[in-house]
């Protein structure tokens, strides 16, 4: 499968150069690949994107987080999507940044979808965005030889108490008829399954990021 997450992943870098590759591991890759579809949906309804490091030039190189770390991070020159509709906030789509719940406990998101003036005052003042700014986060678990058991579709169904402002996704590569219930149940976006190489489920979660972006516009104009 990595191969093709890559693919998917060099599509939305247009021909950038990257830290990852086809080799990386496959978690990183998959958390890039759900990035890159998010970008998808972004432009399917309009936007301009553009790819910035932390100081919002263009890279020369793109660098993605294999490990979850703060918005300000200096450890590298992590690098973001610019999201631009006309006559709307920008945002940022990153990989691997912390957000600040209600609660003030900082919890990761694998993609979260940030308004960039929120993003600028974090790298400012060295401080999580607030969940209320981060309109689109998505929890992606790359699970090969294992199952996504019942325990994480609970763990995510507790984070949402804590930064239940905004549209939150779970998606996993492996099927699991006991969190799809639960998810189900709960009325919770989740797609459990997608990979590249089922292009019907990847479809329908680009649809659903697509309509995210379209309520968006239409909240702002």
């Amino acid at each position: 499968m990595e191969p093709q997450l890559w693919a998917d992943i060099q599509a939305a870098l247009s021909g950038l150069s990257a830290n990852l590759s086809s080799a990386a591991a496959g978690a990183d890759l998959y958390e890039a690949y759900v990035w890159s579809l998010v970008l998808e949906a972004a432009q399917n309804e309009g936007a301009t994107i553009v790819l910035r490091d932390r100081a919002g030039n263009s890279p020369s190189s793109f660098w993605f987080r294999t490990s979850p770390s703060s918005i300000f991070s200096s450890n590298h020159n992590y690098c973001h999507a610019e999201i631009r509709f006309t006559d709307c906030p920008v945002l940022e789509a990153h990989v691997g940044i912390y957000v600040a719940g209600r609660s003030q406990v900082a919890h990761e998101c694998d993609v979260a979808v940030v308004y960039q003036s929120e993003a600028q005052t974090c790298r400012d003042e060295n401080v999580h965005p607030r969940s209320g700014k981060a309109p689109l986060t998505v929890e992606c678990k790359y699970y090969i030889n294992s199952s996504i058991g019942i325990g994480l579709g609970r763990a995510f169904l507790g984070l949402l108490n804590d930064i239940y402002n905004g549209d939150r996704f779970f998606v996993g590569t492996r099927q699991s008829n006991s969190v799809g219930k639960l998810f189900a149940k709960h009325k919770k976006h989740y797609e459990l399954g997608l990979s590249p190489l089922n292009s019907r489920l990847e479809d329908r979660l680009r649809n659903a990021f697509e309509r995210v972006f379209r309520d968006f516009k239409h909240a702002a104009a």
